[in-house]
């Protein structure tokens, strides 16, 4: 049983949490480009990159915003959503698969 979790840890989960990590960076990244104005925020491409990202890391981030205040533009839900993600793949998720008997 062990040798599954393991394997399933490996081969899917690590790598779903490794491309959510991606698509955070990549919100923030794009929101920094439309604050300064290096992107148009109405360009159909853009749009498109935001909303798709937007509905993906949003959803994780509503339980974290009603915790964490906003400072001035500052968003801490994302940067709280990459910290828990990293721990979940660098050491829960493996110190639970640990955990199972054979």
């Amino acid at each position: 049983m062990r040798e599954l979790l393991g394997a399933l840890f490996v081969y899917f989960i690590s790598p779903v949490l490794w491309l959510l990590q991606i698509v955070i960076i990549v919100y923030v990244v794009m929101g920094w480009l439309i604050i300064g104005g290096v992107v148009q925020q109405y360009n159909p491409t853009t749009r498109q990159i935001m909303q798709f990202c937007g509905s993906i890391v949003d959803p994780l981030c509503r339980p974290l915003r009603r915790i964490l205040p906003r400072i001035g533009a500052l968003d801490l839900s994302l940067f709280a959503l990459i910290l828990i993600i990293g721990f979940l793949q660098g050491y829960a998720l493996p110190r639970l698969i640990s955990l199972v008997p054979f």
